[in-house]
């Protein structure tokens, strides 16, 4: 995986805001709008493109401007994301004000790996926006650590908590019978002796899936 430097990072991320705020996100972006909205030189921002440019991330179109391409999209997605990640962490489990986060956030995103944010997304149970109100990015971007499997699965640990990805309509049912929500996370505490599994959901309310009933649930694990 190619690694990037902070002023790579907040390039592509300026680069992928400006086009986003544009008409159609399609449109190229001038440089000298890439150097006000970082506060830097023009001979500055025109180095940094020519860097971009080299290592094939955007597309520079002389004297028109520049665009993303899809590695330089990709990146800047992913810092968008660690930074609202970050951000709605800092609020909803640190305690921190609002408007003491974006500091925070911007020191944080660039430090973070992507299988970090991958873990505090999931644990947060995948909000869609930040405090704020700005869309977090649904993407994984650490796709290779996600074990998906069903819960007859022999690698099913008592302890582990598992990410509900899919339910079957006899489970949707079984659920509705015990008056519970279809769950984003469960947790298995025990293994009856009939193979049953007794498990939690995050707001620990507790249930029993019958052992018949466990190829029914289709789970993502993280490894």
């Amino acid at each position: 995986m190619a690694e990037f430097s902070k002023t790579e990072q907040d390039y592509l991320k300026a680069i992928y805001q400006l086009q986003q705020s544009q008409e159609t996100a399609d449109e190229l972006v001038g440089v000298t709008d890439i150097a006000n909205y970082l506060k830097v030189s023009a001979p500055s921002a025109t180095e940094m493109i020519k860097r971009l440019a080299k290592k094939d991330l955007i597309e520079h179109k002389k004297y028109y401007g520049v665009c993303l391409k899809s590695e330089g999209y990709k990146e800047a997605r992913f810092i968008l994301k660690s930074h609202r990640v970050w951000e709605t962490f800092l609020v909803a489990k640190a305690g921190y004000d609002l408007d003491e986060v974006h500091a925070e956030a911007e020191n944080l995103e660039h430090s973070s790996s992507r299988k970090l944010i991958e873990r505090l997304h999931a644990l947060m149970a995948y909000p869609a926006t930040d405090p704020h109100g700005s869309e977090i990015p649904q993407e994984h971007f650490w796709q290779d650590e996600i074990i998906q499997l069903s819960l007859t699965a022999a690698s099913v640990m008592v302890g582990e908590r598992y990410e509900v990805r899919a339910l079957t309509a006899a489970v949707r049912e079984f659920l509705s019978e015990l008056e519970l929500s279809e769950p984003k996370f469960i947790t298995l505490l025990s293994i009856l002796a009939d193979g049953s599994f007794v498990v939690k959901t995050d707001d620990n309310a507790r249930f029993v899936i019958p052992h018949f009933q466990k190829k029914d649930w289709q789970v993502n694990y993280y490894k």
